[in-house]
């Protein structure tokens, strides 16, 4: 587990998130699970947050019917994911699952930019299961061109709430 921390612990601080991005709450204390997204661009962590089950699923909630059947579709026809699991299953540690992109199989160190996440249970313990994964940028690219306004104007909003910056219309580094 140590050399998983290197990747979802926290860039800013050095240590493990603690609470969620969105209500603050501690996230040992939820009682719930909780998910980490890190978004990188030419090797550099340039967005990093944990977020509560409670208020991703609220965020996402607030995508479009067109827009959650748009990642779906990407999710089941881009990732062979029998090929996904059955390689996963002969990896000695998690950690590998982010040496390529999970749909395209790029590898890591070819990509320009890409996105991890990870779903931790309430004690702080990975769950292994489609998470931990990694898409590059380009895979993340084609998601965010199959979002419709509204919800391209909610990951806009969640940007612009609670991250620091400047405010680009352009600015699309992965998805929710």
């Amino acid at each position: 587990m140590q050399r998983l921390a290197k990747w979802f612990d926290s860039i800013e601080t050095e240590k493990p998130f603690d609470s969620c991005k969105i209500c603050q709450n501690f996230l040992s204390e939820t009682g719930g699970n909780w998910v980490i997204n890190k978004h990188y661009h030419r090797k550099e962590c340039v967005l990093e947050y944990a977020i509560c089950v409670h208020c991703r699923d609220e965020v996402s909630n607030s995508f479009s019917h067109d827009s959650k059947a748009a990642i779906r579709d990407f999710l089941e026809t881009k990732i062979d994911w029998q090929e996904r699991i059955l390689e996963w299953s002969k990896l000695d540690s998690p950690i590998k699952r982010l040496d390529h992109c999970v749909a395209c199989t790029m590898p890591r160190e070819w990509m320009l930019g890409f996105t991890i996440s990870a779903q931790f249970q309430h004690d702080g313990s990975l769950i292994e299961g489609a998470l931990p994964l990694l898409l590059c940028s380009h895979c993340v690219s084609q998601i965010n061109d199959s979002l419709s306004p509204e919800s391209r104007e909610t990951w806009k909003r969640f940007i612009a709430m609670y991250f620091e910056g400047p405010d680009s219309q352009d600015y699309h580094p992965g998805i929710f």
